[in-house]
């Protein structure tokens, strides 16, 4: 009996003119949407790759003691299927011999209406297009056989209450899935055929599967939650305007507001505040430093009986000054004040960023907790998560930066001694010399070999929203079973 009650289902719905109408909608949009993508994915990887070679050509052997080497960030492959934070994200990352690395954005060549409006790639139309097909398949599914007469007959035969709404949920989940399986088949042609994209790849096929695991999952319970509203009503128009609601609260505007709660509930400084507060604190150390050199250097002068004052150069010009110079060098060296300074800014420097940092984590972690009381959040958090544009990427370019200066560090950096000279009073003078065996004619700029998140770390930070999702499936269900238990069906 299930099985006739899920052919009559798909039957009715197959015959419907709103089946028509949602696939010409996916088979449209869809594809177009991932053609769309993948341009703009590969217009992306030649800018990255021109960028890159332009760089490297030019300034790749410019090796020296201050050198700010720049590491470029590859755009992610799987960015095709959800752009997410991709638009927003650093290019680069710039390193310094103070041991502090930044991250340059650089404007991109996106107009301002593609991104005033977002585009639409897979995750949108999945998240805003067919879910609101699921939806318009099932608000009446219940309401409108009611009002038809139907229901009544179909339950006067003695057939069980939960396998008619078991047979709706499957019959509109299959009848969804043709129209999307349909236009997903087209979609992944048009990728395929990219010269940069194969969908046969390690680095695409089994996210792909993930990524379709969990749009199944998502579209089952957008089917299961129309069948729940519709069991909230008793007629067609009720119904459409319900689920309507249903639809602004849940897709618009859940996913809107969080952020904005959560930036009430729990505030905190901008970025440029931030920036001026590192700024200060490198500046303050640098002098702290600045000064100790100067009266070590002016201990120095008295010990062999140089006077204060004078000019300062950075080599000694009579016997008396080398005397100095050397003792300079020699309980500079011991004291490691050149380095101690460095160590000192850095890590000021980066208390800042991890207490900033810190905070924002939290003001997030209250932003999607509060999104996730929506299925399209969870569905969102975790394709972006999948195609590497998600909300720890951020966080992972931060690693990936600093694995890019360590890098520099070892190869440029360590192999160039810098000597400051001066007294209090006095100007100063700075001595470059690189270590021996070190020739920098020979030497190069290391490049940044980007690492995006494997697929077992997606799954990891995105396992909460996996588990939402199957939690809103059972939920909608048994709201929707308890609901037409009870349901009034004359």
């Amino acid at each position: 009996m299930l099985g006739i009650l899920i052919k009559k289902e798909i039957t009715e719905t197959v015959l419907d003119f709103r089946f028509v109408i949602v696939t010409l909608l996916c088979v449209v949009l869809i594809p177009l949407g991932m053609y769309v993508s993948r341009k703009n994915y590969e217009q992306r990887m030649v800018e990255y790759q021109r960028e890159h070679q332009i760089y490297r050509q030019r300034y790749g052997k410019n090796v020296s003691y201050k050198v700010q080497a720049q590491g470029f960030r590859t755009p992610s492959m799987l960015s095709i299927f959800a752009l997410g934070l991709d638009p927003f994200m650093p290019g680069k990352a710039v390193t310094s011999r103070s041991g502090l690395v930044r991250a340059a954005k650089e404007p991109g060549n996106d107009n301002p209406q593609s991104l005033l409006f977002g585009k639409a790639d897979f995750l949108f139309n999945v998240s805003f297009i067919v879910s609101l097909a699921a939806l318009i398949f099932t608000f009446n599914s219940i309401s409108g056989e009611k009002e038809k007469g139907t229901l009544r007959l179909t339950i006067a035969n003695s057939i069980p209450r939960g396998q008619i709404l078991l047979a709706k949920i499957v019959g509109n989940y299959v009848v969804i899935l043709i129209p999307f399986l349909i236009s997903l088949l087209f979609a992944l042609l048009i990728l395929d055929a990219s010269p940069n994209v194969s969908i046969v790849s390690p680095q695409v096929y089994p996210s792909l599967l993930i990524i379709l695991f969990v749009t199944f999952l998502f579209l089952l319970a957008m089917v299961s939650l129309g069948v729940f509203v519709s069991t909230l009503t008793h007629n067609s128009l009720t119904s459409i305007v319900m689920i309507l609601l249903v639809y602004m609260i849940l897709v618009l505007a859940i996913p809107k507001v969080s952020p904005m709660v959560a930036e009430i509930i729990y505030p905190i400084e901008s970025q440029s505040v931030i920036s001026l507060r590192k700024q200060i604190a490198s500046e303050d150390v640098q002098e702290e430093f600045e000064q100790k050199r100067r009266e070590l250097f002016d201990r120095c002068r008295t010990a062999y009986g140089v006077p204060l004052g004078g000019g300062i150069s950075s080599r000694p010009r009579s016997a008396a000054d080398k005397k100095v110079y050397a003792q300079f060098e020699r309980e500079l060296s011991l004291l490691n004040l050149n380095e101690e300074c460095q160590k000192r800014t850095a890590n000021v420097i980066r208390q800042i960023e991890q207490d900033y940092k810190n905070k924002r984590n939290v003001q997030a972690s209250i932003a999607m907790n509060l999104s996730r009381i929506s299925p399209v959040s969870c569905y969102t958090y975790l394709l972006s998560e999948l195609s590497g544009t998600g909300v720890t990427e951020p966080e992972n370019f931060d690693e990936n930066a600093q694995r890019y200066q360590d890098e520099v560090k070892r190869s440029v950096y360590d192999n160039f001694v810098t000597i400051t000279y001066g007294g209090v009073g006095m100007g100063t003078a700075t001595t470059i010399d690189s270590i021996d065996g070190f020739d920098d004619s020979k030497a190069s700029i290391p490049e940044m070999h980007y690492k995006y998140q494997t697929l077992a770390e997606a799954l990891q930070a995105g396992w909460a929203d996996i588990l939402l999702l199957f939690l809103f499936n059972i939920l909608f269900f048994i709201a929707a079973f308890l609901r037409f238990r009870n349901y009034d069906v004359r």
